[in-house]
């Protein structure tokens, strides 16, 4: 949060002790003590800068290793003799953390680190120190660029910058399976984030060249104290106590200033209201002032005036700015479906500053996900310097030789025991913060998108969960928590993450099962069963003709578990986790003792994998014995189940494409009775209709080379 508000006096620092805390993420129970000493006993750091919030406080503090936070607390009140005016601050102020906690993951919005009460009784939300400035204060000291007409806006394009930031913060929360509003953005609410080298939490601010020029902006909406996330299966405190919060009344939309009118109970949870005050932000941006001149007017008076009256269309800075500003005006509409979404905005205001500058919108990256659970600490410990968490890295095991051996990996990188998230302040009574949870809050179309976002470190971390389950029906429940699964077992399509290899190639990977393929360290199963989605390469199973073997003895394999492990994204290849592999490696069979396993990194799938069982009816009566040795080569993940796809016709849910076209691909399943007929090695592909059993070929020659889609386990 800024310097601005932060109130305590100048004077000598002050301790400050929780008596009780709940991490919004886990804690391995042997590093407890030190999450104690990072979280429960602070420093505050007085800036004597008068706070405007009547209610609470804002306090910078540290902790004893120098990372700073923000330390928001119930402010001592004379009313605090009435208990019950007590608890419904309290009330108030837990509601405004279980909001963060919904948006704390999303970019934007500050992280918040706990909950929790002091040793004085008084509740409070620990979060990021944002390192920046209110757009208040950054007017204030001029630090953007001025518009040429003077009169106190900011040049168009700075305008246009800070629009398309805060739009695609408000963007990203219409994932989320609920109704969010911030419901008060104004100049106070946005924070303006400021990066320059050297620079340090509470040194003087200094902008960048070129900010919100030739240098994007970067925001953050603080404060929400207004906000409301709302499903339509639950209710608020705001909507069952029936407390309005207010907003700033030169920027508030009329629905928000009608605080007496039961009537707009409706309008007062729309999205809208950001895209209002946005606009009139924007609006005073690029004019240097507001739509409406609240100030001069009686305050009862604010709802007439921004209903009865329309503002004036700013003077344009210059003539191609006309659509920025009919963009900015569209927003200011009074009823709320003549007003854009947010979305809509974003569209036009982008669109505009690529016209004007040239420079595209850079779509921003989400931060890693939250952890799904919180820890509840207690005890207070002394005050003392912790150990800088060492990360531990996976080894990663390649195949060095055509066969090799079952080997035995690393030591897991993490081994976290996650533990269920305890409220813990008894002033909030059994306030449920479920919000929080890693995917739970989001629409179907939203955790896709949300899971694309996520860092492979964030994944690893949801697979070392999944794998230490004891169960399919443990795993599930962690699955479904984490919006990967539904409860009837089956998968949420589409969870799919980009990845590109050093030579620049791109594809994705989707997600195609959870606690399925045996890890061969041993420990279990793998939590994450990914497979690539488009192309890799193009090549023969075999650069010689292979007169027996399998998937064991393939220069595919070798390739695979060297080449292209290290031409993997090293945040990736660092967390992929070995698994047991079942596959005929005799090549013309008529056993299923002939399926034997090896140890892969990456690895084709085989036909069982993709289309399950068959049945020995499902081949003439010489050759029933094609099921047993193709059966033997694993079992189908639960996505190409989900989707109905079988060993016997086509499925459209397999048809790859190569240039726009579909094409072949390899799995690595040998055709035993293809391999007799030939006298040497052939192996199944999937053929360019979906149908992954009938389009075998021979395992060299460039004529039989298909595409590689491989597979890989977190």
């Amino acid at each position: 949060m800024s310097q601005e508000q932060s109130t305590a006096a100048p004077g000598s620092l002050v301790v400050i002790e929780f008596q009780q805390f709940d991490t919004t993420f886990a804690v391995r129970p042997n590093e407890e003590e030190g999450a104690k000493r990072r979280f429960m006993t602070l420093i505050s750091e007085p800036t004597g800068t008068p706070d405007r919030l009547y209610q609470n406080e804002v306090l910078h503090v540290t902790n004893t290793e120098g990372e700073h936070f923000a330390l928001k607390r119930i402010r001592p009140l004379p009313g605090d003799v009435d208990p019950a005016a007590r608890r419904g601050r309290e009330a108030a102020l837990f509601e405004e953390y279980r909001n963060q906690l919904i948006v704390s993951h999303l970019q934007g919005f500050p992280r918040v680190y706990g909950y929790g009460v002091t040793r004085e009784g008084d509740p409070a939300i620990l979060m990021e120190w944002v390192d920046g400035v209110t757009l208040q204060q950054a007017l204030e000291k001029g630090m953007l660029p001025k518009s040429p007409l003077g009169k106190g806006g900011i040049a168009s394009v700075a305008v246009a910058s800070l629009a398309t930031s805060v739009l695609q913060t408000l963007v990203s929360t219409t994932f989320l399976e609920g109704t969010f509003a911030h419901r008060d953005i104004s100049t106070r609410n946005i924070m303006l984030r400021l990066k320059p080298a050297g620079h340090r939490p509470g040194a003087p601010e200094k902008a960048p060249a070129g900010w919100g020029v030739t240098v994007p902006l970067e925001t953050c909406l603080i404060d929400l104290g207004s906000a409301i996330i709302m499903r339509r299966d639950e209710a608020t405190f705001t909507m069952t106590m029936d407390v309005w919060r207010n907003a700033t009344p030169e920027y508030a939309p009329p629905e928000m200033l009608a605080l007496n009118d039961r009537s707009y109970m409706e309008a007062r949870r729309s999205p809208s209201i950001d895209v209002y005050a946005l606009c009139s932000v924007l609006y005073q941006l690029y004019s240097g002032t507001a739509p409406f001149n609240v100030a001069a007017q009686p305050a009862s008076s604010a709802f007439d005036l921004k209903t009865q009256g329309t503002p004036q269309t700013p003077q344009l800075q210059a003539p191609e700015d006309a659509p920025l500003v009919q963009a900015i005006m569209a927003g200011l509409a009074v009823p709320q479906d003549e007003r854009p979404t947010a979305r809509d905005l974003l569209d036009r205001i982008s669109a505009w500053r690529e016209s004007v500058t040239g420079q595209a919108t850079e779509k921003r990256d989400m931060p890693s996900a939250p952890q799904t659970r919180g820890t509840h600490l207690t005890a207070l410990v002394s005050a003392m310097p912790s150990q800088t968490e060492a990360r531990q890295t996976q080894t990663k095991i390649r195949t060095d030789g055509p066969a090799p051996a079952v080997a035995a990996e690393a030591p897991k990188r993490r081994s976290i025991s996650r533990r269920g998230f305890i409220v813990g302040a008894t002033c909030v009574g059994a306030a449920a913060v479920g919000g929080a949870l890693w995917g739970v809050n989001f629409t179907a179309t939203g955790r896709a998108w949300k899971f694309g976002q996520q860092s492979w470190d964030s994944l690893a971390d949801l697979a070392d969960r999944i794998s230490a389950a004891g169960s399919r029906e443990e795993a599930l429940a962690i699955a479904v928590d984490a919006g990967i699964a539904n409860e009837d077992g089956s998968m949420v399509d589409g969870l799919t993450k980009k990845v590109t290899l050093a030579d620049g190639t791109s594809s994705a990977v989707q997600l195609v099962d959870f606690w399925h393929d045996d890890r061969t360290d041993g420990v279990g199963k793998a939590g994450l069963t990914f497979a690539f989605t488009s192309p890799l390469a193009e090549r023969p199973m075999s650069s010689t003709s292979m007169d027996t073997g399998g998937w064991k003895q393939c220069d595919m394999r070798s390739w695979l578990n060297a080449e292209l492990l290290d031409a993997l994204p090293e945040d990736l290849a660092d967390y992929i986790r070995p698994v047991q592999k079942l596959t005929n490696n005799v090549g013309s069979t008529r056993d299923a003792t002939s399926v034997t396993a090896t140890s892969d990194s990456l690895w084709l799938f085989s036909v069982a994998e993709m289309g399950g069982t068959r049945t020995p009816e499902s081949f003439s009566a010489d050759f029933h014995y094609l099921a047993d040795i193709l059966n033997a080569e694993g079992e189908q993940y639960q996505l190409w189940k989900d989707k109905h796809v079988n060993a016997i016709s086509a499925n459209n849910s397999l048809v790859r494409q190569w240039q726009g076209n579909p094409c072949y691909w390899w799995n690595r399943s040998p055709s035993p009775d293809c391999s007799e007929d030939y006298g040497q090695t052939w192996f199944n592909r999937v053929g360019a209709n979906g149908d992954v059993f009938h389009f075998a070929a021979p395992a060299t020659g460039d004529q039989n080379a298909a595409y590689v889609l491989p597979g890989f386990c977190l």
